[in-house]
């Protein structure tokens, strides 16, 4: 039993190295067993075990065909190959069936979406990092969880929750949320083939679109520099309700977290590329128990709140400053994006709330962060998510401005990157979870202690 799996609908997969070992060594000294070989077998037992109910538990996910559609899966993950073609599959040892059965598979199987997320979301580990990284968050998470509590003592349940969310940055979920584009250009005849994105495509000018179908992906990813990565998600997406299935995908995310138990500690993070519309995505997910970081595009613009006082005559002010997402380049007054350029220099961006300085990293040298909080976008009701409300909301949170001495593979960064970061809370760059080195600068408002790290 030690040395096989079970496959369900099927007969039994070999997995060398583990029975053989054990009787192997009773074999030798049938009086006295070494210790360390049956608690090695007891380990692997149990590991077995736990994979053996996983594997059930996907097959039950697999409504049609199950199991010639469970097999292709084996074959998918035992190939020694990329698997560039289906037919190929076919010769994996793990699909016994023919090439017909495979097609067959595809096209007539049926899986239960939901209840293969939900599994997913149930087996998504608690510690997304391996022994090295959980070692290294060791050592540099140095919150005092003794005076914490003493401290939360005299707060009301609602800002302890929100303090100790702010300290809770190593337990924090974290998820990345992209789409890839599949491209189809020869499949005339199948449905739902639409223009999508391809870098691959030769043609002239920004329009690279192939005809294809787009699929967007959301996966959990570890807290440091590694290749860690476990899907939860996926959904077909079309450009016309991008935004909204995407918000309803990260809806979803959340209510399996939940219902699997799992970001009771603190609130997820997910994280998106530039492309999604920040103000979207904000508005769309205002309640969830979400932080939301998006890059933004260059030229972006944001406003901070209106400066008011005592006695001011006239009309109050609808916006303050405007901070421009642009290099300091960008200001002058020839660096519009016109075929005349801009006429009057832009003012200089107000100086951000909050700095932060990391000095000599590793991978990009010198690493400087400003952040300015309780800005808000410039919202446009004649389209897109908004379109057609009659009264548009003020959406605040955080603009960051990162930027780097160099790149990991020595190129000069060309342009700095932008977030905007939205949530239950502020954001402060100082709980961010980053390593600092010392020597790093800081100046943190008085309310960053009680500010969520993302």
């Amino acid at each position: 039993m030690l040395h096989t799996l079970p496959r369900p609908g099927s007969g039994l997969q070999t997995l060398p190295e583990t029975g053989s070992v054990l009787l192997a060594s009773v074999a030798a000294s049938p009086a006295t067993p070494d210790p360390a070989v049956f608690a090695d077998a007891v380990a692997r037992y149990r590991a077995l075990e736990r994979l053996r109910e996983f594997r059930s538990r996907v097959y039950d996910c697999l409504a049609r065909r199950a199991d010639a559609l469970f097999e292709l899966t084996d074959a998918v993950l035992c190939a020694d190959h990329a698997v560039t073609s289906l037919v190929r599959l076919c010769l994996e040892p793990e699909f016994t069936r023919g090439h017909g059965a495979l097609y067959d598979a595809l096209s007539a199987g049926r899986i239960d979406d939901e209840r293969l997320f939900c599994l997913l979301a149930s087996e998504l580990p608690q510690a997304v990092d391996g022994p090295e990284a959980l070692a290294w968050i060791a050592e540099h998470d140095v919150i005092d969880r003794g005076l914490l509590d003493r401290a939360l003592a005299g707060l009301s349940p609602d800002d302890a929750a929100q303090v100790r969310d702010a300290c809770a940055r190593w337990s924090r979920l974290r998820f990345a949320v992209d789409a890839t584009a599949y491209p189809r250009p020869d499949a005339w005849c199948s449905p739902g083939r639409e223009h999508v994105h391809n870098g691959a495509c030769h043609c002239k000018g920004s329009s690279r679109t192939a005809p294809g179908r787009e699929y967007q992906f959301t996966a959990a990813i570890g807290h440091l520099r590694t290749a860690w990565a476990a899907l939860l998600d996926v959904t077909r997406t079309t450009p016309a309700t991008r935004t909204e299935q995407t918000i309803t995908q990260v809806r979803n995310v959340l209510r399996r977290l939940r219902a699997a138990g799992h970001g009771r500690e603190a609130t997820p993070l997910f994280v998106f590329d530039a492309g999604y519309s920040a103000a979207a995505l904000t508005d769309g997910l205002l309640g969830c128990p979400a932080h939301v970081l998006v890059r933004l595009a260059a030229g972006s613009v944001f406003y901070a709140e209106p400066v008011t006082w005592q006695g001011k005559d006239g009309r109050p002010a609808r916006r303050g400053p405007a901070v421009h997402c642009l290099e300091p380049a960008d200001f002058a007054a020839d660096a519009g994006q016109g075929p005349r350029g801009r006429k009057k220099p832009l003012p200089p961006n107000p100086e951000p709330d909050e700095e932060l300085t990391l000095p000599d990293t590793p991978l990009y040298g010198t690493v400087r962060a400003g952040a300015w909080h309780r800005v808000h976008p410039l919202i446009h009701g004649g389209r897109g998510w908004f379109a057609g409300r009659k009264q548009l909301p003020v959406l605040h949170g955080t603009l960051v401005h990162v930027t780097v001495e160099r790149l990991p593979d020595g190129r000069d960064p060309h342009r700095a990157m932008w977030l905007w970061h939205a949530g239950p809370g502020p954001l402060s760059l100082t709980s961010s979870g980053a390593p600092t080195s010392p020597g790093s600068t800081s100046s943190t408002p008085s309310s960053s202690s009680r500010a969520p790290s993302a």
